[in-house]
């Protein structure tokens, strides 16, 4: 929650929202919002794991049930957080192996793009200063349509917004008590930014608070949190958090640390960079690819039977649908295997293997960007491979189709809808990357603003339209569980129930006519015999 809201002429006071709930609903939502971790898991449970497990145990049987939260729960573990996790293992293996001579930290999350701007800001600089304004005076932020460069901020107008877990922070050193009051210059950030790089004894603790800081302040003076760093030919798009915090890793651990040579680090961290990517998304997405195939077989070594625990006909007595093996079943698996890879690769813009392999990046500890849709599409796949029989790879075409351009395609369309509708002139809530008119440019060049850059705009501002993002994630949410967690699940049931009596509706036809040909059969036979 946002409390103080001040500037040189006004006296500090609480902005009031709408109550209680919505100061809670704020809190959570702005979690979902900056927290990449929490916004992955949390609502993959809430509108996905839970409903879905929910649904396919009460109208169809426990062991669906059992299956569908194994699915959905190591496919959100998976997609989400295996691939930095493992990164960031390979990556603690081969700093001992590859110039062991050249430490370096390996919980950074430097891009080749972020160490490539980077090192033009640092070149011909021998001050942490120096280097820090090159990054700082080349920043620049989208509010709205317009674009606001950093170097171009009114600090004496600015109107400073206070966050309240400020004041929950415990410091390892007392002199950052009450920091957040002498951030509001431009001097004062970049002396902060160059003590957070020269000075080694600060706590990692410590670091972290204060970089939270900061990006709050600059995102409050900036009016935007996710930005653009140009520095001669070389440019970066990130967010303010993961430049804030690549600028003062490098600059600490390799740029201003005497005990190694910075060439050779530097070096070091794009060889890591390369093998980490690599071998972090083929472990990922091996493990993707067999999920559904190992979730099938706990089913089965937990039940003692065999089949899709989603047929009607599977009640964990009688005996499921058989396992078709057939040459045509097997290559509408692959049918629907190639094209969700040729849709990943289409939402990936990707030219030739080359630029594939370059766009594999790991920026932090959730998979994100190229990275996840390799892996998301890869465990996507490996369901399509696993099906047992029609009905079963129908129903995850139908159901993982539809997920993956909900989520990686279409994006927050459902957000974005609500917040159009309560901003319908879109001036407040969204940032516009250029004009234009159509679905796609409503999809690709219109964009949400964060929370954080709500609040930045000040009290009145954040008064009138805190509410209103507010409104628009619940209804993305509210969107996604229904959308995806309740209705595409009762669709693939009304479905399947639909194809069972369909087949036993035949087959009693079938009886039927078999009867009536029999009785046929032995009234003329009886005839015969009385002749």
């Amino acid at each position: 929650m946002i409390t103080d809201i001040t500037n040189n002429t006004i006296t500090p006071h609480r902005p009031q929202f709408t109550g209680a709930v919505d100061r809670l609903a704020t809190q959570v939502l702005r979690t979902l919002d900056t927290n990449p971790m929490a916004n992955a898991v949390g609502i993959d449970l809430f509108a996905m794991v839970g409903p879905r497990t929910y649904i396919d145990t009460k109208e169809r049987n426990v062991n669906a049930g059992f299956e569908t939260f194994f699915r959905e729960f190591t496919g959100t573990l998976i997609v989400c957080l295996s691939a930095s996790y493992l990164a960031k293992g390979i990556s603690k293996l081969a700093n001992k192996i590859i110039t062991p001579e050249t430490p370096i930290n390996t919980n950074s999350w430097f891009s080749n793009e972020s160490i490539a701007i980077l090192q033009a800001a640092h070149k011909n600089t021998t001050e942490s200063s120096n280097y820090v304004l090159n990054i700082l005076n080349n920043i620049s932020g989208r509010d709205g349509k317009t674009i606001k460069n950093y170097k171009d901020i009114d600090w004496t107008n600015t109107e400073w917004v206070n966050d309240s877990k400020w004041k929950n922070y415990k410091w390892d050193n007392p002199k950052f008590n009450n920091i957040a009051d002498k951030l509001k210059s431009g001097k004062e950030i970049n002396s902060l930014i160059s003590e957070l790089i020269e000075n080694k004894n600060i706590s990692e603790k410590d670091s972290k608070q204060l970089q939270n800081i900061l990006e709050f302040r600059i995102t409050n003076a900036l009016k935007s949190d996710k930005v653009n760093v140009k520095i001669g030919e070389k440019t970066l798009s990130s967010s303010l958090h993961n430049i804030l915090r690549d600028t003062i890793d490098l600059g600490k651990n390799v740029f201003y640390n005497s005990k190694i040579d910075s060439e050779k680090a530097i070096s070091k961290i794009l060889k890591i960079n390369k093998i980490k990517g690599l071998g972090a998304l083929a472990i990922a997405s091996t493990l993707g690819l067999t999920n559904q195939y190992i979730n099938r077989k706990l089913t089965e070594k937990r039940t003692g039977k065999s089949g899709f625990p989603g047929d009607s006909n599977y009640k964990g007595v009688e005996p499921s649908n058989k396992k078709d093996t057939s040459k045509l079943f097997l290559a509408e698996k692959i049918f629907a295997s190639i094209g969700m890879a040729a849709m990943a690769l289409g939402v990936m813009k990707i030219k030739s293997p080359a630029d594939f392999i370059k766009k594999l990046e790991f920026t932090g500890p959730v998979t994100s960007g190229n990275a996840i849709k390799t892996v998301y599409a890869s465990t996507l796949i490996g369901r399509f491979l696993a099906s047992d029989n029609k009905r079963e790879l129908k129903e995850t075409v139908t159901r993982d189709y539809f997920g993956f351009l909900n989520w990686l395609v279409l994006g927050g369309f459902a957000a974005k809808g609500v917040a159009n509708i309560l901003d319908p002139k879109q001036e407040n809530l969204f940032n516009i990357s250029k004009s234009g008119k159509g679905i796609r440019h409503w999809l690709n060049n219109i964009s949400l603003k964060s929370h954080n850059e709500i609040l930045a705009q000040g009290s009145k501002f954040a008064k009138k339209n805190m509410w209103k993002m507010n409104l628009a994630h619940v209804g993305g949410l509210a969107y996604s569980t229904l959308a995806l967690g309740v209705l595409l699940p009762k669709l693939n049931i009304y479905l399947a129930n639909h194809s069972h009596n369909e087949k036993v509706k035949n087959k009693i036809k079938e009886m039927k006519t078999q009867n009536i040909s029999m009785t046929g059969f032995m009234n003329k036979r009886n005839q015969n015999s009385i002749a």
